[in-house]
């Protein structure tokens, strides 16, 4: 029961993080850059810092939602109840989300390496746009599946 509860506990706690982040940085930090109101080191360090949350995360992540996952469903129930569909939606954003993270952070940071910010933060845009999607699906899925009533 403690195990379950600390895995729950750091599995929501990093999620929340993790959306947090790619929300900020697509809804605040990128229009400043692209604006060309941030310096490109600073626009660096913060895509630096959000491929660390992304991928400790992810981690964690992985580790604490696996062992729910293998704690709370068998395979029938995985793949068999609307329940078991949040929670393979949920890996699928989740997959999703760290590749369009580290796929706009790796198009900012080129251009970072040159001392730009207008043109990597307008190529990292559409990535960290799609990913600010995902993590607000990962939300609305994770209030799903924790609504105490029944989904369906």
């Amino acid at each position: 029961m403690v195990v379950d509860t600390t895995m729950y506990t750091v599995h929501t706690a990093f999620a929340a993080l993790w959306a947090g982040s790619v929300l900020f940085v697509a809804a605040a930090v990128l229009p400043l850059a692209i604006d060309g109101e941030l310096s490109p080191e600073a626009f660096g360090g913060i895509v630096s810092k959000l491929q660390w949350v992304t991928r400790i995360s992810a981690l964690l992540s992985f580790v604490t939602g696996g062992h729910l996952a293998g704690t709370l469903y068998s395979a029938e129930t995985l793949t068999g109840t609307p329940s078991g569909y949040l929670v393979l939606t949920m890996l699928a954003l989740w997959l999703g989300l760290a590749a369009l993270v580290e796929i706009g952070s790796a198009k900012a940071n080129r251009g970072v390496a040159e001392k730009k910010i207008r043109e990597p933060a307008r190529n990292a845009r559409p990535f960290y746009r799609l990913a600010a999607l995902f993590a607000v699906g990962l939300l609305v899925v994770a209030g799903l599946l924790g609504s105490p009533a029944p989904l369906f």
